[in-house]
Formats: structure tokens, C-alpha cells, sequence
């Protein structure tokens, strides 16, 4: 009798079960009215990750501050990614009411990677049009005070980029359908907005940011609660401002990618909710930045219910080189989709990082022991 073995079966790239609900597109109620009452019913979806929540008191243990974490301050603890980062990697820093608090130089703030939630502003049939539920980064619209255009602005390149390859693993970039945005000029000011571009990610516009159809006030100056965004912990520590209004607690600035009273200034939204088509300077450093993206109707990648985990992102979820539970990741077998496979005491997969436990359920359809002579 030989020790026992471990029976995996690989699910086929991105298999999960059906879900059976469509998310439905918003209804707006337009009263036009700052007491509150321009709501939106929004469906959500969640999609990607990214890290947001903070973690501090007594959930903030050795296990997690004494981890080992790689270059970009990521790494897995009990199944969770977490991320960690000094007060030098924030955007931007102050003292004033509604800024991070941060202490000394060399102190770490630590910040729990969960699934992304997001509004859904179009299902037309082929794919959904989504908008962040929430700020989830801060950064400049652009790194230099500059006339400039969404074409050419280094957050443009940061949101394709970096954010697209963090965010995102694999398979859910390849849900992401890229489309061809449309560039309008400053409908009040009439400052060009230049070219269109071809983009996976991006911001709203003045005019998405104002379209009923999409669930937003069709008035700029109403403090429309449709248009009102709190941020994430993560993007609040990276510098992103927070109200300290009691009317709009909590509640950001957040970037459109439409020009604001010239090119030098891009439009924003404000905590109360209106369009400030005037805009802020493209390098003020503590807007929130919101994407949106268009997912694929057909993928089987986006949840109607947050399942929990820290999903995989683009910097990897199980295996390669990582430890599960204790078994060695054997890189010489692979197990092929659809297929069983024996594996003594090793279980093999391919990825980046250590695996949480919904990442493993989520590619493997079955596992028992057994022995055999």
C-alpha cells in the first residue's frame, strides 16, 4: 500500500456556475432637487480587485505585519492578499480635516485586496457598461501642469497600464472589451478634448456623468446624490480627500476625464455631487480616480455577490512556487483542463502567489484522497 495521493480535476479556463439574474439598468429618479432626493436603483456587479479596506486593532495581527511582502508591498496571509504602504507612497499629503492621518515615515498602514463593486450604467445586450462604486486610487490627471487631453494625460496611461495589469488577472482582462472613446469638448467652456482613443479603461465624461440613461442628474449643478462617491480606505491613504461636511461625510472629489475651463484643468465631480465643469489643475494630487470599463455580458468572471476573497488581479493568485496548505508546488506536472490527475503529496498548479481558499475552489472541481497498491 502505497502513502496517500491527492485526485484533481482542473476546471476548464474561467468555469463557473451560472448565474441566472441579468444585472438591469439603472433607474434614475431626477428630482432635481440638493435634499437628497435625485436617487438612483443601481445593479452592481463585482470584478477584479484592488486593495481598500484598511486593517487595523486587533484584526491586524503578527501574521499579517511580520509577512513577507514582495516589491509592490502585496503579499498572502490565511488565504487574503493584503497590501502595505508608507506614508512616501501616498500621492498626496496633509494635515488638514479630511486627509489620511499619517504618523512616522517608516509606519506601515496595512490594506485587505477585496473584489471591486460596480454600478451598472448600460447592460445594451452584448456588455455592460460599469462605473467604480467607489474612489479606489488617487492620482494626478496629470503628473505635470501642462495643457493636455485624456489622449495624452499620464492617467490614461496609468489606468491601461498599471492599474488594468493589478487589477485584473488574466482572464478577466480578456472579459474586458476595449472601445473607442469619444472625446467631446467642454460643452460650456468649449476647451478641445481631443482625439478619441481606444481604451480598456477610462473616466466618465461631462456628458456619461450627466446622462440619465446611465443613472446620473441631466443637471450639472444639482448636488445629485447619483453622482456622489466615498473612497476606498486605501485610495483615502494614498491621499484622496474625504469630506468632513456632515451633510456629505466621507464623500471625495473625483476626476472626469472630460477638459475643464482649459486645458490645464480637467473636470471633476465634487463631494456634494454637481459637475464642476470648470475643473481643477491636471496636477492636484488629491482627486479620486473612478474607472469605468465595458465587461463582456458573456463572462463568467463577474459576480452578482461578493464571494469574499481577494480574487487574483493581475499579480497572480495560486501556485507557481507558492505553497497550498502545505504541499509543495511541483511545476513539472500540469494538470490539464478537464483532466484527473494522481499527484503524491504535491499539488500542482500554475500562478504567482500563494492560493486563498475561494481562488483554489474556484480551479479545481474535485479533490479526495485515495490510496492504491
Amino acid at each position: 500500500m502505497t502513502a496517500p495521493g491527492i485526485s484533481a480535476r482542473a476546471k476548464t479556463a474561467g468555469q463557473r456556475e451560472p448565474e441566472r439574474e441579468t444585472p438591469k439598468n439603472p433607474v434614475h429618479s431626477c428630482t432635481k432637487r440638493d435634499d437628497g432626493t435625485d436617487t438612483t436603483d443601481w445593479s452592481y456587479v463585482y470584478f477584479g480587485s484592488y486593495p481598500q479596506t484598511e486593517v487595523a486593532g486587533d484584526a491586524l495581527t503578527e501574521a499579517i505585519t511580520g509577512a513577507a511582502y514582495d516589491a509592490n508591498g502585496d503579499t498572502w496571509v490565511g488565504g487574503i492578499k493584503y497590501r502595505r504602504i508608507q506614508k512616501s507612497d501616498a500621492n498626496y499629503i496633509s494635515t488638514s480635516d479630511g486627509y489620511f492621518s499619517w504618523n512616522g515615515d517608516d509606519d506601515y498602514h496595512y490594506f485587505k485586496w477585496e473584489r471591486v463593486r460596480w454600478r451598472v450604467m448600460e447592460n445594451d445586450g452584448e456588455t455592460l457598461f460599469v462605473v467604480a462604486d467607489q474612489g479606489l486610487d488617487c492620482k494626478d490627471y496629470n503628473e505635470k501642469r501642462v495643457s493636455i487631453t485624456w489622449e495624452g494625460c499620464t492617467l490614461r496611461e496609468w489606468l491601461n497600464g498599471e492599474f488594468y495589469g493589478t487589477a485584473f488577472s488574466d482572464g478577466e482582462q480578456g472579459a474586458i472589451v476595449e472601445r473607442t472613446v469619444v472625446n467631446e469638448d467642454n460643452p460650456y467652456y468649449g476647451t478641445e478634448g481631443g482625439n478619441d482613443t481606444q481604451d480598456r479603461v477610462f473616466l466618465l465624461s461631462i456628458g456619461e456623468a450627466m446622462n440619465p440613461s446611465y443613472g446620473f442628474c441631466e443637471n450639472y449643478s444639482v448636488d445629485s446624490v447619483s453622482r456622489r462617491m466615498k473612497t476606498s480606505d486605501y485610495a483615502h491613504a494614498r491621499g484622496a480627500y474625504n469630506s468632513t461636511s456632515s451633510e456629505y461625510a466621507g464623500n471625495c472629489w473625483w476626476w472626469l476625464r472630460s477638459p475643464g475651463y482649459d486645458a490645464t484643468y480637467a473636470a471633476v465631480v465634487v463631494s456634494y455631487g454637481d459637475v464642476y465643469r470648470n475643473g481643477y489643475y491636471v496636477d492636484s494630487a488629491d482627486d479620486a480616480v473612478v474607472p469605468a470599463l465595458h465587461i463582456n455580458l458573456s463572462s463568467d468572471l463577474r459576480f452578482l455577490e461578493d464571494d469574499g476573497s481577494s480574487g487574483e488581479g493581475g499579480g497572480g493568485g495560486i501556485g507557481g512556487g507558492g505553497i497550498i496548505d502545505g504541499f509543495a508546488i511541483d511545476e513539472s506536472t500540469e494538470a490539464a483542463a478537464g483532466s484527473e490527475v494522481t499527484i503524491s503529496g504535491a499539488l500542482t498548479l500554475s500562478s504567482q502567489a500563494a492560493a486563498s481558499a475561494a481562488v483554489l475552489d474556484s480551479e479545481i472541481t474535485a479533490i479526495a484522497w485515495h490510496s492504491s497498491d
